[in-house]
């Protein structure tokens, strides 16, 4: 019989943050002029560290979840493919058919074939894409944790090195119009020092909660500094360059130590909240709320984006601002999580949201993660 293995609240709290700050992201596009506004270029420049954060928890998840265990890598495979590649294939189709019209089955199957290829039926579904890719090379990404066991600030040091050598050839020397990084940001390359960050993290995790309880202030002022890097890069690119969408890239060198710092502080902001959920767990139902829901949310999100914002400009309403960008965030996250936490109790909610139907909250006997770097089954799954 397995092990019943206890909840990591600080898991939680940074998936609940992180899908928050993705729906923010996408309308601070879509209704605060995020693409020529330089005030919500900054924002956004800011708030781009979601991909990161999600490419970490991704590594986090399944580092603690099979690393040092027998594995049977097809059957992990089958389970994980599962939870992902059919939501990846109908959200995919319903994206195309609503968004860029049905012309006849030749053209709708050329273009869904190439999509699901490059993940472009519609723009948030390149991360369903990358998951996949990080599951076909897991066994390889648990034979460098086994190295990060021994020896993790070499690994992540070497990520580190990696990933800035990466985004610095993308950002400025143009390497995505060659063969090499053809496809930056669709590939499970773009990510790897946040999967590194996140595995180690999940190897060492109950030193690293114990750090992050006791250097607050250290974490507040490295995010700071990385936050004021990131800003300097951004308005000197937007100034000196005369482009804004290229000065707020994702993927660029000063975005690495702010993405880092940002997933770092979430953490430390995290292990806090699961204090309080060990002597109070039923406080902040929320967080668990948008937790369980999150991939679920990150699917729907741009749909309802994209009627709200035809609704918005029919009402003649538009205006960019941040009081719209604002209202706009709150309906996308209540929105899609409502429709989400209904999708959740029916069968189907497998093959669209990627999960088991939800279960009612309870609380539990134990909820923080113990020493032996347990990790609940919800957290698998995810």
């Amino acid at each position: 019989m397995a092990e019943k293995r206890a909840y990591i609240q600080t898991a939680d709290f940074v998936r609940a943050l992180t899908i928050v700050s993705v729906v923010v992201v996408h309308s601070t596009w879509y209704m605060a002029a995020g693409g020529t506004w330089v005030s919500s270029g900054a924002v956004l420049a800011l708030m781009h560290f979601t991909r990161e954060s999600f490419m970490a928890l991704t590594g986090f998840v399944l580092t603690l979840s099979l690393f040092g265990k027998k594995v049977n890598w097809g059957s992990v495979w089958v389970k994980r493919y599962k939870l992902v590649l059919f939501p990846y294939l109908i959200w995919s189709a319903a994206y195309i058919l609503l968004f860029k019209g049905y012309v006849g089955i030749g053209p709708f199957l050329a273009t869904y074939g190439h999509d699901l290829l490059t993940g472009a039926a519609w723009f948030h579904l390149y991360y369903l894409l990358i998951t996949m890719q990080f599951y076909l090379i897991l066994p390889l990404f648990l034979l460098l944790m086994r190295v990060a066991k021994k020896h993790p600030v070499w690994v992540v040091a070497g990520a580190f090195a990696f990933q800035m050598a990466l985004m610095a050839y993308d950002q400025y020397w143009r390497g995505s119009q060659s063969w090499i990084n053809q496809y930056t940001g669709d590939e499970v390359w773009s990510y790897a020092l946040f999967f590194v960050v996140g595995g180690v993290a999940a190897l060492h995790w109950p030193k690293v909660r114990e750090w992050l309880k006791g250097h607050m202030a250290t974490v507040l002022w490295a995010s700071v500094a990385t936050a004021a890097v990131m800003l300097t890069a951004f308005f000197l690119q937007t100034y000196l360059g005369h482009d804004m969408i290229w000065a707020d890239n994702v993927l660029q060198p000063a975005m690495m130590p702010w993405s880092v710092m940002s997933i770092v502080l979430l953490s430390a902001i995290g292990v806090r909240y699961e204090a309080v959920k060990e002597r109070m767990p039923m406080r902040w139902p929320v967080i668990k709320w948008l937790a369980d829901l999150s991939f679920g949310i990150y699917l729907a999100h741009p749909m309802l984006l994209q009627y709200w914002t035809n609704l918005v400009a029919e009402l003649n309403l538009y205006h960019p601002s941040f009081w719209l960008d604002g209202l706009t965030a709150a309906v996308l996250v209540a929105g899609t999580g409502l429709a989400m936490a209904l999708i959740g109790k029916t069968p189907i909610s497998p093959w669209i949201i990627g999960r088991a139907a939800l279960r009612p909250m309870r609380a539990p006997a134990l909820q923080a993660a113990g020493p032996d770097n347990t990790v609940p089954q919800r957290l698998q799954e995810s």
